[in-house]
């Protein structure tokens, strides 16, 4: 009987996991952007020998030490704020890296199935496109996880600057054309094949001046004068935050927290800022709203609002004083605000005690916020991950929010990795984007993508400073996906084109 060799672990499947726990460390709060390219181009380099079986487990592997360390926080939200017992959590956690993993894996898999011959198409058209576009599935599928995106890990580094061209995606395929050079590079070394190392070098020093050249081109401009804002960071317990006996304290906290800064224009206070239904918080609204009225001062807030006569409730944010709004929030996250596939699931939950939400995801399209004359588009927490749900066609968007409650991490790197998201689509947009979170990170983002300011985590402070709105268009906003997808598609058809050009040469030689 022949044994199985696939999950047999050998060292270059070892150096597989290994890459991709480096590939972490090349996103917030590390911020090592080289490791971007350098951690795919390993985990190629390891490729290029293996049946696509093996291809698929090294890849899986691969995907395991990158979303093992990188969303190790699912983890915390789970069993130490939703109280499921540690080993259904640590189930839970595992299945959903476990799961995850299968992108990278399929990647690998689909690279040398249909790619078999490892030449320079493969390594610079196929691997770059297939990737991107598994990547882009995963943003969508099964309602979507667009968290640790590979482009996302570029903030800080010159590839950045096609991100208001082409999106996220269109860095991370910047990214993946960098790693397959280098990868084709070093097999024309081996090859003694130097013209063509000194062009693959070329190619990829090119590639960074244009990223790098590329940011220094304002896409959009300024729109009226510079607001004053404050962004109210509360630092509320996640333990204590829906305890009735903290209600009172934190209400009283934010309240005295926003007294000094009634001189700004706009106030922000974070996700479920006041942690009661609306129906029931009517009597402090109203207050708050009289006081902002008073003093001129649009004042935004998070807080749940009952769905009419329902027993569920919208995650909202709401405008009271010189303005008043309103914004229900539309991609709820899986367990944490909703139950997915309630009948099957309900029971299980009931039977392990693990508390519920109820929220619902709201119906009508997404509208921004008008305050002070400028268009806000408003997004709560994880939604800001989307690009596709941020991008906007309206070209008088003065600026972005996001509001966000990442005490349901802990002390992990979630909030960092949060806000260089939020950073990314603030450059997508070309707009300045404020963040605002209970404990931290919040921060104020410039339309170019750096900080402007930021506010110490876990610390109770309010974040003070003068934003100036923009408007105009990214050309990402004029056509957000259809470019990249385009180009994705005319990079795989060259290198199925160029395959079948191989194949006929080999076939007239051996005539």
């Amino acid at each position: 009987m022949k044994r199985n060799k696939l999950f047999n672990i050998n060292r270059g499947d070892l150096l597989a996991f290994f890459a991709g726990t480096l590939l972490t460390l090349a996103f917030a709060p590390f911020s090592l952007f080289p490791l971007a390219v350098f951690s795919p181009a390993l985990l190629l380099w390891l490729w290029l020998p293996a049946t696509p079986k093996h291809a698929l487990w090294r890849g899986w592997l691969y995907g395991l030490g990158f979303f093992g360390t990188g969303i190790y926080w699912v983890f915390i939200s789970i069993h130490t704020f939703g109280n499921a017992p540690i080993f259904l959590a640590a189930l839970i956690t595992g299945s959903f890296i476990a799961l995850l993993a299968l992108f990278p894996a399929f990647t690998g898999y689909l690279l040398n199935r249909y790619f078999p011959d490892n030449n320079g198409r493969k390594m610079i058209c196929a691997f770059p496109a297939i990737w991107v576009l598994l990547e882009w599935t995963r943003s969508w599928f099964c309602t979507g996880f667009p968290w640790l995106l590979l482009g996302d890990s570029q903030i800080n580094s010159p590839l950045k600057g096609f991100a208001p061209i082409y999106g996220v995606y269109g860095v991370s395929l910047t990214v993946l054309l960098s790693s397959g050079i280098l990868v084709h590079a070093i097999c024309n070394t081996q090859k003694g094949k130097y013209k063509s190392v000194y062009q693959s070098l070329f190619s990829f020093i090119t590639l960074w001046i244009l990223g790098g050249g590329l940011t220094f081109i304002a896409w959009t401009h300024p729109q009226g004068k510079p607001i004053k804002v404050s962004l109210v960071q509360g630092n509320i317990a996640q333990e204590l935050k829906w305890s009735p006996e903290q209600l009172q304290p934190t209400l009283t906290r934010y309240l005295t927290l926003t007294q000094a800064h009634w001189d700004s224009k706009i106030i922000i206070w974070p996700e479920d800022a006041i942690p009661l239904p609306l129906p029931h918080a009517l009597s402090f609204v109203y207050q708050l709203d009289n006081q902002a009225k008073q003093h001129h001062v649009s004042l935004i807030t998070g807080i749940p609002q009952k769905n009419g006569i329902h027993d569920d409730y919208f995650n909202a944010v709401i405008v009271v004083g010189a303005n008043t709004d309103a914004y229900f929030k539309h991609r709820l996250v899986p367990f944490g605000e909703y139950t997915p596939n309630p009948s099957l699931l309900k029971p299980v939950m009931h039977f392990f005690n693990i508390p519920m939400s109820d929220m619902v995801a709201s119906k009508t399209p997404p509208e921004p916020l008008i305050v002070d004359g400028i268009k806000i588009a408003t997004f709560i927490c994880y939604e800001i991950a989307y690009p596709e749900y941020v991008v906007s066609q309206d070209s008088q968007i003065g600026m972005l929010l996001t509001v966000s409650n990442d005490a349901w991490f802990g002390h992990s790197i979630a909030s960092a990795q949060h806000l260089a998201i939020a950073q990314m689509r603030a450059l997508e947009m070309g707009r300045p984007l404020l963040f605002v979170s209970n404990t931290g990170m919040t921060a104020i983002i410039k339309p170019n993508g750096t900080l402007q300011s930021v506010a110490p985590a876990d610390k109770t402070v309010v974040l003070t400073d003068l934003v100036q709105p923009t408007q105009g268009k990214t050309l990402w906003q004029r056509r957000p996906m259809d470019p990249i997808l385009i180009l994705v598609l005319l990079l795989l058809f060259s290198t199925i084109k160029y395959q079948r050009q191989l194949k006929k040469k080999m076939k007239a030689k051996a005539r």
